[in-house]
């Protein structure tokens, strides 16, 4: 009866919880996900020649979504918010690999500074990410010749790419329907 009048009472979350939440559901939706792109990808028929990704090339993908996820917590969040949220995941992310954390801390800021060179505002943030992944795993070398000089991604490729990239960002809208940061 509450939510007739418009009131309803959200669960409260810390920034540290959410960040516990955020990252490990991006981790897991990576992990079940990334196969779905190698097949993607290497059985494309866009390309000259297989790229052969391998489950082990899943670094660059994981720090391709992590920064485009970070890169729209402003949409959703003020400021401060989103700096502490950045700060916290940035802090669990550092914890699954198995590295300095110097290291990792400026290999995700570069990240998201190559991924912020992808993304514009004439774009959506999952085709800043399909073009991040066709840069960094370097697919241009087995387009032919013609999208090759020209070091473009054939648009079809990069439509259906983009299209998949829907189910690696996080749903803020349902998720702060239930939930209010504090």
């Amino acid at each position: 009866m509450l939510k007739i009048f418009g009131f309803n009472k959200k669960e409260k979350v810390s920034i540290q919880e959410l960040a516990v939440v955020y990252t490990k559901t991006l981790f897991e939706v990576i992990e079940l996900g990334f196969t779905e792109i190698i097949e993607f990808v290497n059985d494309n028929r866009k390309f000259e020649e297989s790229p052969n990704l391998k489950l082990e090339d899943t670094n660059w993908f994981l720090m391709i979504v992590f920064a485009a996820n970070n890169h729209s917590l402003s949409n959703h969040f003020d400021d401060e918010v989103v700096h502490r949220l950045h700060h916290a995941s940035l802090n669990e992310l550092i914890g699954f690999f198995d590295m300095e954390e110097d290291l990792v801390r400026d290999m995700f800021l570069d990240y998201e500074e190559f991924f912020k060179e992808q993304y514009s505002e004439d774009i959506s943030i999952e085709k800043a990410m399909a073009k991040s992944i066709f840069v960094k795993y370097n697919l241009n070398e087995f387009q032919g010749d013609l999208l090759k000089n020209q070091n473009e991604p054939n648009p079809v490729f990069l439509q259906e790419l983009t299209d998949l990239m829907s189910n690696f960002i996080w749903n803020w809208s349902d998720y702060l329907a239930k939930y209010k940061v504090n």
